[in-house]
């Protein structure tokens, strides 16, 4: 096999994985929200094991030229401004519903901001995706109020507030050149710093009740596949794959966390439901690609 179909056939693989470990999120913190553990359990078990592994790739790289006040902006965004109300929605809201929203509504905030403060081209396919985004997001508040739980509608408000902190993540990455692994590494940390003993000291808490095999996989799963596994095969997958490539793959995650969901969590999906997955994946999708090629800013990961 040549060295081009051998890393061909490695990004697929890296791809898919990607796709299991982002679908099988919205089905973890469903199930998680579900069991003894509180969400900001969830949040202290995701940012505290990420924190503890990470701490020594943090102090290998060093900030570089990142300055506190930006690492602490990145990691209240990355951490709990993410997980928080992530975690709060699935108290109320379906796997289905979290995983349209979180993976489909991002553009929805980067592109606008992008194009405001970033200078970026607002292109036909662009204007198109989030046209498709926002009627998704219409459609799944619909979904809300045709049961009898009309408290659905509160967990897809928390997960639009999680999807624009992932448009923030991704902005201020870019804005301020912070690489993929030190990005983590910053986020996993000054999280674990900021967040865990405000959580500790004043939020409610199960930790010291809640059965070892529910923590033990949260922890697993959350802080170790999902903060730190994802982005290292998702960043391999874009370095062999293209970001084009990489996207039309990953694009089927609102699809199959609400397959996976309707299979092994028993959540139906109502017809607007799966209306409202198709509007925001083909959106991300149409946002995504009708994007120019820019010239990408240096990415600065060496030691400081």
């Amino acid at each position: 096999m040549s060295a081009n179909r051998r890393d061909f056939a490695i990004g697929i693989v890296c791809a898919l994985s990607v796709v299991v470990l982002w679908s099988s999120f919205h089905l973890v913190s469903r199930i998680g929200v579900q069991s003894a553990l509180t969400p900001y359990d969830l949040v202290t078990l995701r940012v505290g094991v990420a924190g503890v592994i990470l701490l020594p790739v943090l102090l290998r790289l060093g900030l570089g030229h990142v300055r506190i006040s930006q690492a602490i902006a990145f990691a209240l965004v990355a951490g709990p401004g993410f997980a928080l109300p992530a975690f709060i929605g699935y108290q109320f809201a379906p796997a289905a519903h979290g995983a349209a929203i979180l993976a489909g509504a991002i553009p929805l905030f980067t592109v606008p901001i992008a194009a405001m403060v970033l200078g970026e081209r607002l292109s036909i396919g662009k204007s198109l995706g989030l046209a498709a985004i926002v009627a998704g997001i219409v459609f799944l508040i619909a979904d809300s109020f045709t049961g009898f739980d009309s408290g659905l509608w509160r967990g897809d408000l928390l997960f639009v507030g999680g999807a624009a902190a992932m448009g923030g993540i991704a902005l201020l990455a870019k804005a301020w050149r912070i690489g993929p692994l030190r990005g983590a590494a910053i986020a996993a940390v000054f999280s674990t710093l900021l967040y865990v003993p405000v959580h500790i000291a004043f939020l409610p808490t199960n930790l010291d009740r809640a059965p070892l095999i529910d923590i033990g996989g949260q922890a697993l799963y959350q802080g170790v596949l999902s903060m730190i596994v994802t982005m290292l095969l998702f960043t391999r997958t874009v370095a062999l794959l293209g970001a084009s490539l990489t996207t039309l793959i990953t694009a089927s995650v609102p699809a199959t966390a609400a397959i996976a969901a309707a299979i092994l969590l028993g959540e139906p999906l109502s017809a607007f439901a799966i209306v409202a997955i198709m509007l925001t994946t083909f959106g991300m999708l149409a946002s995504v690609l009708g994007t120019q090629p820019a010239k990408p800013a240096p990415i600065l990961e060496k030691p400081s």
